[in-house]
C-alpha cells in the first residue's frame, strides 16, 4: 500500500509533469507533420518545435563548419531533391537538382526577393518584386548595350585593360606576389569605366577602398548568403558590420553620383550614371519601387558592380591557383595558344572557337569552384504549383548551384580537376546546360555577357604572356579551400608570373 502510494505522489509530481510535457511535443510534432502532409508541401525533416522549426540544425551544421551547400546536399539525400523545410515561421523549398532549378526559375511566381532589412539596405527595394525588377533590368541591359558590353566593339577596352595588368605583373619580375589586386584591379576597372567614366590605377586608394569592401561584404554575408538572403531580422553582429559596410559602399557610390549630377552634360551622355540621371530627368518616379526613384539609384548600381566584377576577379584567382597545382593543364594551355595566335600578338576573341581546351579550362573553373553555390534566394511572390506540390506565398526558395556542378551522376568524378569533361571525341568544345555558370532563369546574372568576355580575355592573355608556378621548389602548394560567402573566393597565396619567351 505505501509503495503504491509512492508511485502515485511520482507520477502525480514531477513525472507526470515531464509525461505531459512529452505528450505537448508530440502532439505539436504531428500536428506539423500532419499539416505538412496535408498542405501538400514537399517532403522533408519535420521539426516538433513550432516557428523555430529546422533552424538549429542548420545553425548547428554552420557551428561544426559545414558548408550550407552541402549540408541541403545531405538533406536532398534523404528527403529529394525537392524538399521543404520551416525556419522561424518561414517555409523554404531547396532545390537540389538542375531541371528542379530550371522549372521553377521560369515562374514568374518564384521571381521574387526577399524584403528583409539588408536586402533593401544594399540594394533599394526595385531588387524584391519581378513585377518591379523587369523593367530594371531592361534598362540596364539597353544601357550596357549602347556603351557595346557583350558586343564585338567591346573588345578593344577589355584587352586595353588586360596589357594594363600585364605590365604590372611583368614588373613583378618573377616575386612572390598575392595578386588578388591586380585581378581585383583590372576587372573593376572595366565595370568602372561603363558605369563611373573612370579607371583607377593600382595606387589609387579609391579602389582598394572599394574593392575592401565588397570582399568584406561578401564574407558577412555568411554561408550562401544567409545573412543578406532570409527575409526574417534576426539581429546579429555580422549585420552591424554589415550595415557599416554597406553605408561606406553607398557613400563612395553617391559621391560618384554627386560629382556626376554637378557636372552633367545632355550632349554627353559618357557613362550609365549619366543614363540614369537622363532618365530620372525624363521619367522621375514618386515609387519607392521604381529604380527611376532617386533613393534607389545606389542600391541598383551597387547590383550593376557586383554582377559585373565578382564572378571574373574569383575565377582568375582560382584560375592562377589551379594551374599553379596542375602544371601539365598549364603546359597544354600554352601549347594550344601557341599553335593557334602565335607568339607575335595576343588572343582575340575571334580566336576563342579554335582555342576549346582554353574554353574547356575555364568551364571547369566554373564547375568546381562553384563561385555562388547557393546564388541568390528567390522568394515566391504568391502560392504556386510545382511538380505537384504547393509552394506557399512568401517561400524561401533555394537553388543549389553547387549540388548541381558537383553531381557525381552528371559529372561522374566531380571532386576531380578535369578540363577534358568539357570536350568531345573530336576535340571540340562542349558547354553543358548543368554547368550554369551565371545562374538560370528569369534573374540570371545581368553582367553574364560582360563576364565571358572578360575571363576569356583576361584569362587567354595571361596564359600567352606568363606561367604561374610556386614561389620555390620546397614552397606549399594551394590549398583549392574556398573560403565560405555569398561567393566562394580561394584562400590568399603568393605565387611566381614568370613571364614566357
Amino acid at each position: 500500500m505505501a509503495s503504491s502510494s509512492f508511485a502515485f505522489s511520482i507520477i502525480s509530481g514531477s513525472s507526470f509533469s515531464s509525461i505531459f510535457f512529452l505528450f505537448v511535443i508530440f502532439g505539436t510534432a504531428v500536428f506539423f507533420f500532419l499539416s505538412k502532409k496535408m498542405s501538400n508541401l514537399p517532403p522533408g525533416p519535420w521539426t516538433p518545435i513550432p516557428y523555430i522549426g529546422f533552424a538549429p540544425n542548420i545553425a548547428y551544421a554552420l557551428y561544426k563548419g559545414e558548408p550550407l551547400y552541402k549540408f541541403l546536399i545531405k538533406l536532398g539525400n534523404k528527403h529529394g531533391q525537392v524538399f521543404s523545410f520551416t525556419a522561424f515561421g518561414m517555409p523554404v523549398v531547396v532545390l537540389n537538382e538542375y531541371q528542379a532549378i530550371r522549372e521553377a526559375f521560369q515562374d514568374t511566381k518564384l521571381s521574387d526577393r526577399g524584403e528583409n532589412e539588408m536586402q533593401v539596405k544594399a540594394f533599394g527595394r526595385t531588387n524584391n518584386k519581378w513585377d518591379d525588377m523587369g523593367p530594371y533590368r531592361i534598362f540596364a541591359l539597353a544601357c550596357f548595350r549602347q556603351f557595346g558590353v557583350g558586343t564585338s566593339r567591346f573588345e578593344e577596352p577589355i584587352s586595353k585593360e588586360s596589357t594594363y595588368m600585364i605590365e604590372e605583373l611583368a614588373n613583378l619580375k618573377g616575386q612572390a606576389f598575392d595578386l588578388t589586386w591586380h585581378f581585383n584591379n583590372a576587372v573593376s576597372n572595366i565595370i568602372c569605366k561603363v558605369v563611373f567614366g573612370t579607371r583607377f590605377e593600382l595606387s589609387d586608394e579609391r579602389i582598394h577602398r572599394l574593392t575592401n569592401l565588397l570582399n568584406r561584404q561578401n564574407e558577412l554575408a555568411g554561408s550562401g548568403g544567409l545573412e543578406m538572403n532570409i527575409p526574417i531580422n534576426i539581429p546579429s553582429r555580422a549585420k552591424q558590420e554589415m550595415k557599416k559596410v554597406l553605408d561606406e559602399l553607398h557613400e563612395f557610390i553617391n559621391e560618384m553620383i554627386e560629382s556626376h549630377r554637378k557636372n552633367f552634360d545632355l550632349n554627353n551622355l559618357n557613362d550609365v550614371i549619366d543614363l540614369w540621371l537622363n532618365e530620372i530627368r525624363l521619367h522621375k518616379s514618386d515609387d519607392p519601387n521604381s529604380f527611376r526613384h532617386p533613393d534607389n539609384m545606389a542600391g541598383q548600381l551597387l547590383l550593376l558592380f557586383l554582377a559585373g566584377t565578382d564572378t571574373t576577379s574569383n575565377t582568375l584567382r582560382w584560375g592562377s591557383q589551379y594551374l599553379v597545382r596542375y602544371p601539365k593543364v598549364q603546359d597544354c594551355i600554352h601549347r594550344e595558344i601557341d599553335t593557334v595566335v602565335g607568339r607575335n600578338r595576343l588572343p582575340k576573341l575571334a580566336d576563342k572557337p579554335n582555342l576549346p581546351y582554353t574554353q574547356a579550362v575555364i568551364a571547369e573553373l566554373h564547375r568546381i569552384t562553384s563561385l555562388a553555390p547557393l546564388s541568390v534566394f528567390h522568394v515566391a511572390g504568391d502560392t504556386t504549383t510545382f511538380r505537384g506540390y504547393t509552394i506557399l506565398k512568401n517561400s524561401v526558395v533555394i537553388s543549389n548551384l553547387y549540388a548541381v556542378r558537383h553531381s557525381p551522376e552528371i559529372w561522374g568524378d566531380p571532386e576531380k580537376f578535369r578540363p577534358e569533361r568539357f570536350l568531345d571525341d573530336d576535340g571540340n568544345f562542349l558547354e553543358p546546360d548543368e554547368l550554369i555558370p551565371f545562374g538560370v532563369g528569369r534573374r540570371v546574372c545581368l553582367g553574364e555577357a560582360l563576364a565571358r568576355q572578360e575571363l576569356f580575355i583576361f584569362f587567354a592573355h595571361l596564359l600567352h604572356q606568363f606561367k604561374f608556378e610556386k614561389t620555390s621548389e620546397n614552397a606549399p602548394m594551394p590549398t583549392l579551400k574556398p573560403i565560405d560567402g555569398l561567393v566562394l573566393h580561394p584562400e590568399p597565396y603568393k605565387l611566381r608570373v614568370t613571364k614566357r619567351d
